[in-house]
């Protein structure tokens, strides 16, 4: 996609929903351009409400004026971005604030690529860190695993307090 996914969609299933917003925009951007070259009079029909950042998708792409070749063409690389872009999960010990999201998928957007989806989950057992999966791979930064690795270390340590 040669323009930027908005800060806002973060997750796969954040995409989905502007398609969802995008296709509907579409579908009476169509509808209304038909009947403004049909009929003068006709009455102006409202868009319907979409999101920010399906409204922000639609102005980076119609500059101005949608058309109905820029919506299908909108929509044809979302799908692709849905198909072919890589995902990752990340794992935290309690849910992630929004700032704290927004952090994390600026720097996977940053230092990775600009279109990668990041889905987020939480797993209190991991009694902090975080662990990354991307595809197979499982990066594990969870303090929980350093306790485990470090056994008798811990319990040393424990054994002086």
């Amino acid at each position: 996609m040669s323009n930027q996914l908005p800060e806002s969609i973060i997750s796969l299933q954040d995409l989905k929903a502007v398609i969802v917003e995008v296709r509907g925009y579409a579908r009476w951007y169509s509808q209304y351009s038909v009947k403004a070259r049909v009929s003068k009079t006709a009455p102006a029909s409202q868009p319907p409400a979409v999101s920010a950042a399906a409204a922000e998708l639609i102005s980076q792409w119609a500059k101005d004026q949608p058309t109905a070749k820029t919506m299908d063409k909108l929509l044809e690389e979302l799908q692709d971005i849905v198909t072919k872009s890589p995902r990752v999960t990340i794992t935290l010990a309690a849910p992630a604030p929004l700032s704290l999201q927004k952090t994390l998928v600026e720097w996977c957007r940053k230092n990775i690529t600009p279109s990668i989806l990041v889905s987020f989950r939480f797993n209190s057992t991991l009694l902090g860190g975080m662990v990354v999966q991307h595809g197979s791979h499982v990066y594990d930064w969870s303090f929980r695993r350093q306790i485990l690795a470090n056994g008798p270390k811990f319990s040393e340590a424990l054994r002086h307090v």
